[in-house]
C-alpha cells in the first residue's frame, strides 16, 4: 500500500537538494542485512550485514543533520501520507539516507522492515523520492511487487483520481513522493544509463500485534 504525492518538490528545489546531498554526503557502499538482524542492531558487528551485488549495488550516505530542508521535507510528507492512508502509531524518524544508483546500480526485491522487531518497535513507513531528471538515466525503476494483481488508479486527498499509468510516471518524476507500508515488497532496478539520486527516510512505531 503506498500513497504519491506528484511532483510535490518543485524542480528547482530539487536540484538545490542534490547540491546538498552531494556536498554533504561522504558515500559508503551500501550492504544487505543479514537474516536474524535488525536495521537497529550493533552496526559494528561483522555479523549483522554483508555486501551483495547480486541483491544490492548502491553507493549511499546520511544525513544526519536534524536542522535542514532534506528532514524538513522527508518528515512533512511522512507525516502528510499517516494522516491520508495509514494512520499508524509513529514514534520517531530515521536519519535520511542518500542514495546513488549508476553502472547497473540496483536493489533487488525486499522490505524495509520485516516480522516482529525484538526491541519492541519496527518501521512503519517508508518515504522516498528521485532528484533527479528522469530524461538524464535510464532504468533504475522504482517498483512495488502486487503479486498478480494490476496496479490500480489512486485517489488523492483532493479527490482527483489517477490512473495506473499515471501512477507509475508520476513515481519515476523528479520530486514526487512516495510514501508507503514499510513491509511492502519493493525494488528498483538496474539503472543502465546516467546516474539516479534519491532521498529514503523511515518512520518506527511500536510492533504491530
Amino acid at each position: 500500500m503506498f500513497y504519491v504525492f506528484p511532483r510535490a518538490v518543485p524542480k528547482k528545489e530539487c536540484r538545490k537538494l542534490l547540491k546538498f546531498c552531494i556536498k554533504n554526503t561522504k558515500y559508503q557502499e551500501a550492504s544487505v542485512i543479514n537474516k536474524g538482524f535488525t536495521d537497529s542492531d550493533n552496526k559494528l558487528d561483522p555479523d549483522r550485514a554483508r555486501t551483495d551485488h547480486n541483491v544490492r549495488k548502491t553507493d549511499i550516505g546520511f544525513i544526519t543533520d536534524k536542522d535542514n530542508m532534506v528532514n524538513e521535507i522527508a518528515w512533512f510528507y511522512l507525516r502528510e501520507a499517516n494522516k491520508i492512508n495509514f494512520n499508524y502509531n509513529l514514534q520517531y524518524f530515521q536519519p535520511v539516507q542518500f542514495a546513488r544508483y549508476r553502472n547497473g546500480g540496483h536493489y533487488d526485491w525486499h522490505q524495509d522492515a520485516s516480522g516482529q522487531n525484538p526491541h519492541g518497535e519496527s518501521r512503519k513507513l517508508s518515504l522516498t523520492f528521485c532528484l533527479t531528471d528522469p530524461n538524464v538515466y535510464e532504468g533504475g525503476e522504482l517498483e512495488f511487487f502486487g503479486g498478480n494483481r494490476e496496479m490500480e488508479e489512486m485517489e488523492l486527498s483532493d479527490g482527483t483520481k489517477i490512473s495506473a499509468e499515471q501512477i507509475k510516471q508520476d513515481i519515476r518524476d523528479q520530486g514526487s513522493v512516495i510514501v508507503f507500508d514499510s513491509h511492502d515488497w519493493h525494488r528498483v532496478t538496474p539503472c543502465t544509463k546516467g546516474t539516479r539520486y534519491s532521498i529514503v527516510c523511515w518512520t518506527v512505531g511500536p510492533n504491530f500485534i
